[in-house]
C-alpha cells in the first residue's frame, strides 16, 4: 500500500492566521475521494485507454503536490 502527504493552508482554529495542515492519504483513500469524479471527466472526452486507477492516482499526486511517504509505508509494513 502506498501512501501520499499533501499540505495545504487551514484557518488556525482561535486565532486569525492560517496554519499548515498535513494529511496523508493511502492510494485507496484516494481513489474513494476522487475515482468517481476524475473517471467522469476523463470519460466525458470519449472512452480512452488511460482512464486507469493508477492515472487517477498520479493526476491526484499532480493537483495536490503529494509526495509520497515512504516512512508510513515502512510503519504499516511492520505493525
Amino acid at each position: 500500500m502506498r501512501y501520499w502527504t499533501i499540505c495545504y493552508p487551514d484557518r488556525h482554529p482561535t486565532q486569525d492566521f492560517d496554519i499548515d495542515r498535513w494529511e496523508t492519504l493511502s492510494d485507496q483513500e484516494i481513489l474513494d475521494s476522487y475515482w468517481d469524479y476524475w473517471s467522469g471527466k476523463m470519460l466525458e472526452k470519449g472512452p480512452n485507454d488511460s482512464c486507469t486507477y493508477e492515472n487517477c492516482i498520479t493526476d491526484w499526486c499532480i493537483v495536490h503536490w503529494a509526495a509520497r511517504n515512504r516512512w508510513r509505508e515502512i510503519k504499516e509494513y511492520y505493525e
